[in-house]
């Protein structure tokens, strides 16, 4: 577990990011509303402003010497270990400050979940649970820096956690339960690739930041971290009245979380708000009334207002709303402050129609951030899912496709790192300190009776085992377009971006990268390297330019060079390469032969391990394309389209990735 630095910066000193300070203070009251994500683009003091946070948090109570933090006026939700302690007499109990326990990305899943402690049973010969980090953080924050890039397994492992509150352990031969109640605050860089959905929507709050743009908050910014840096306790003795102050705040309000007012017919606004949005299910409701409630709390009143939700609605609604492929973020964020502001501004809670003048994001400051628009309650979900999608031409029968033995299912590997799940045991072969304790206390068992040792188990270097891990590995696809002149190029690339987008949608689920090349004129470039992420690409492909000669040898080059230098970096990764073109290639390298060239690098392809796909959209004789060849000299799948769609391209690649019917 990383360690926090001995003096943090202050909270009350941080300078703007209203929304995120105050999405933050709202899980400090009440960690029912369910966490924070924090999006923005790095150096914005998203790890900065978590740790600040767990120097204001309130002193809770714990049942002392408890490794597990229990809650002593809370009988039911106590380990095992207090259970069987107050059988025996009272449960001394103690005070102290919320822990903020860091998962890094690399964590194993025992370091998560805990396992079996083995200096125990070697001594005594008794199984024992170590507790993980989940345990560490009971009734604190569990804070999860870049949690777009944590491992499949883990993310399972804190959803099950989050969902029931209690870390249940049955692994090693020790079976184990104990309370996992965390604030879940989760930082990452879009541009890393995304959150997977069912993780996304466990954080009740969801902040989009970016660097601050005003000239006198970035000077102030420099004056204090400066002063920070040189002297931190110094820095920090100045803001103790206003530290103080606000754990004061925070103690109150938690105290009035307990008896907040909420009237009906707002919770009626509320439901029927977010009915009108499409948002799945109902925790986006229930997120948001404790929201609002903690806000009202935090601010000294008991009763929950309008006001109170249309401040906390944008935080609640901008990651579970559905976004179409080139719906920029910002836009559709202002659109949703608009659409909030119309449902919950002043005097609008029991008109959904309403229009005030304007709308803040939850910073509480006042400031305008978005005026609202003319839409009227009903029309909130139109609104929202309005978009600028490309326009392009309706699938027609595919006319031909030849199907080849090939094998690009996703798939599981054994895991060298010690990151996946533990599957089996085998004999240490090596130099791996992944131990598999169990097993090797299973081989070393039958022995003891001929060993003299002060241990209560005495194991040889023979005896030693050590686990096998498996984890999932994902495709790197990069799509290798023809943006030439010829008929088509328009087409080929809208679909092209709509395939990508697509195909992003669930590839941190499949730990899928897409990338495209682009050829046209004499060269080939690298418009999106492989990314995983939806708004990096969004960004990349909203304008390619089109037109030119047929470059075709070096397209598929570029991507094949492209994919080798991928596999280099992850060997685990299964690479494609998806050629769309109508294969006209009349452009070679370096002054020679287009098609000459292209035939050249086509069987460089099929030597190279990459799996590969010819999309041919050619309209005219087959005699022109030499689409179907390259294929052929490749070892290629080839499929031919009359008319194209992104849909259809994701699909053919999706099918193809996912090995389905092979």
């Amino acid at each position: 577990m990383a360690q926090r630095p001995a003096q943090s910066f202050p909270f009350s000193a941080l300078v703007g990011q209203d929304s995120l300070k105050l999405a933050l203070l709202l899980n400090a009251v009440d960690p029912r509303v369910g966490g924070v994500l924090i999006r923005g683009e790095k150096g914005t003091a998203k790890s900065t402003a978590v740790r600040a946070l767990a120097d204001v948090l309130p002193e809770i109570d714990v049942v002392e010497e408890c490794r597990f933090s229990c809650n002593p006026a809370d009988p039911a939700s106590w380990c095992v270990e207090c259970r069987e302690r107050r059988d025996k007499g009272a449960l001394p109990k103690s005070t102290r400050v919320p822990k903020l326990v860091e998962l890094p990305v690399s964590a194993t899943e025992d370091r998560l979940v805990g396992t079996l402690d083995l200096e125990h049973a070697l001594k005594h010969g008794q199984r024992r649970f170590q507790p993980g980090l989940l345990a560490e953080a009971n009734r604190g924050i569990l804070y999860v820096d870049e949690v777009n890039l944590l491992d499949d397994h883990l993310v399972d492992t804190l959803l099950d956690a989050a969902a029931m509150a209690v870390n249940t352990v049955e692994r090693e031969g020790v079976s184990f339960s104990h309370p996992a109640r965390f604030i879940l605050v989760g930082t990452m860089n879009p541009e890393e690739g995304d959150v997977r959905p069912q993780l996304l929507d466990r954080f009740g709050l969801c902040v989009e930041i970016e660097g601050i743009r005003d000239p006198e908050q970035r000077v102030e910014i420099l004056k204090r971290r400066r002063a920070f840096e040189e002297d931190a306790i110094d820095f920090a003795r100045g803001w103790v009245d206003a530290e103080d102050e606000l754990k004061m705040r925070l103690k109150h309000a938690r105290l009035r979380t307990t008896s907040m007012d909420v009237d009906e017919e707002l919770l009626f606004s509320v439901a029927r708000f977010c009915s009108s949005l499409g948002v799945d299910g109902h925790r986006a409701d229930l997120t948001m009334v404790r929201a609002a409630s903690a806000l009202a709390a935090l601010e000294g009143r008991s009763e929950v207002t309008s006001e109170d939700v249309r401040r906390v609605a944008p935080l609640v609604l901008v990651h579970r709303l559905r976004r179409e492929p080139f719906d920029d973020v910002l836009i559709a964020s202002e659109r949703l402050v608009s659409a909030v502001s119309q449902s919950f501004g002043e005097d609008g809670a029991d008109d959904p129609g309403a229009a005030p003048a304007s709308a803040d994001c939850g910073d509480g400051d006042g400031k305008d951030v978005a005026s609202a628009t003319s839409i009227r309650g009903d029309d909130v979900a139109d609104e929202l899912d309005s978009t600028v999608s490309p326009i392009v031409p309706d699938l027609e029968t595919q006319l031909d496709r030849m199907r080849r033995t090939m094998s690009g299912r996703r798939q599981q590997t054994i895991s060298a790192d010690g990151r996946g799940r533990y599957v089996r045991a085998e004999q240490n072969r090596g130099q791996s300190t992944d131990v598999a304790l169990d097993a090797t206390v299973r081989a070393a068992a039958p022995n003891q009776a001929s060993r003299d040792s002060n241990l209560a188990i005495a194991v040889k270097p023979e005896e030693v085992m050590t686990k096998v891990r498996k984890r999932r590995v994902g495709a790197t696809i990069v799509l290798c377009v023809d943006g030439s002149g010829s008929m088509g190029a328009d087409s080929r690339m809208d679909a092209a971006k709509v395939a990508i987008l697509d195909l992003l949608v669930d590839a941190y689920q499949r730990r899928d990268r897409v990338g495209l090349v682009s050829f046209r004129g004499d060269r080939a470039d690298v418009v999106l390297a492989p990314t995983a992420s939806v708004e990096l690409a969004q960004l990349k492909l909203k304008s390619l330019p089109t037109g030119g000669a047929t470059p075709l040898a070096a397209g598929l080059l570029r991507a094949l060079e492209l994919l080798e230098s991928e596999v280099k970096r992850n060997s685990d990764v299964v690479p494609w390469l998806v050629l769309v073109t109508d294969g006209r290639a009349n452009v070679g390298l370096n002054g020679g032969l287009g098609s000459e060239d292209a035939r050249a690098v086509a069987t460089r392809l099929r030597s190279s391990g990459v799996k590969a796909v010819v999309v041919d959209t050619g309209s005219g004789p087959r005699a022109v394309s030499m689409a179907r060849e390259i294929a052929d000299v490749a070892d290629a799948e080839y499929v031919r389209l009359v008319t194209l769609d992104g849909a259809s391209i994701a699909a053919t690649v999706r099918d193809r990735v996912s090995g389905v019917g092979l």
